[in-house]
């Protein structure tokens, strides 16, 4: 069994950009998010499968504000897109994400 706080790994990119993955996940289901520290608020591009809460293994996503914004709604990038207030997402793809 894998440690919530050990579900996800971050990788540090550039100019304050992190790669974040569930290195747990088998490839195929595996998704690359993003997050981007921005001056006064960050973006997080896509959000996982959601299997662990995302702001639960990593707090620091609750200390500034977030936009969450998914690329699509396929289950492996949105599953913790519910954890943040601010979400943005195609219209076309609304209606999935507002009930997946």
């Amino acid at each position: 069994r894998i440690p919530h706080a050990d579900w996800y790994e971050t990788l540090p990119m550039a100019h304050g950009i992190t790669l974040v993955h569930e290195p747990w996940m088998s490839p195929f289901y595996r998704c690359n998010m993003f997050h981007v520290r921005g001056s006064d608020r960050d973006l997080l591009f896509d959000t996982g499968l959601g299997a662990v809460s995302l702001c639960g293994a990593m707090p620091w996503l609750r200390e500034r504000p977030v936009v969450c914004v998914s690329s699509h709604t396929h289950f492996d990038h949105i599953g913790s897109t519910h954890e943040f207030p601010e979400r943005l997402v195609h219209p076309a793809e609304a209606h999935i994400l507002s009930e997946p």
